[in-house]
């Protein structure tokens, strides 16, 4: 397991309990197994990392499969990629999928974002420098 989110409040649950989502990154050795055999590789796991969590009442366990969520871009696809800035005064992009140095992460949609604002602020001269550097 990589990340523990507690999911109680956006859930609408009340009453005793806590719901909790695990994600799992890479899992490609795993995407395929029974929701039991999951269950019984990470409720131990849970219990390791989460103390507090031995011996509590696991009254539901399922499991989201996304087998696209982690990206593998080709050789020579960050070349593709566009910048913040564009060929149109006042639009910019922003984006995982834009060039950030990172890969189309949610990191990198916040690094994307950061760039578009920072531009979007830019005195106008800094604008047009970047977009006659080569901006798509």
């Amino acid at each position: 397991m990589q990340w523990v989110f507690d999911r109680t409040g956006h859930s609408g649950m009340t009453g005793p309990g806590q719901y909790l989502a695990l994600s799992q990154s890479a899992a490609q050795d795993e995407i395929e197994l029974p929701v039991a055999e999951l269950r019984r590789r990470y409720l131990p796991e849970l219990e390791r990392l989460l103390p507090a969590a031995r011996g509590a009442q696991v009254t539901d366990f399922f499991v989201t499969r996304e087998r696209t969520a982690t990206f593998a871009p080709a050789p020579g696809s960050a070349r593709l990629r566009p910048g913040a800035v564009t060929r149109t005064p006042g639009l910019f992009l922003a984006g995982s999928w834009t060039a950030t140095g990172w890969p189309a992460t949610m990191e990198s949609a916040v690094r994307s974002g950061n760039a578009a604002a920072r531009a979007a602020l830019a005195p106008p001269n800094d604008v047009l420098t970047q977009r006659q550097a080569g901006a798509t």
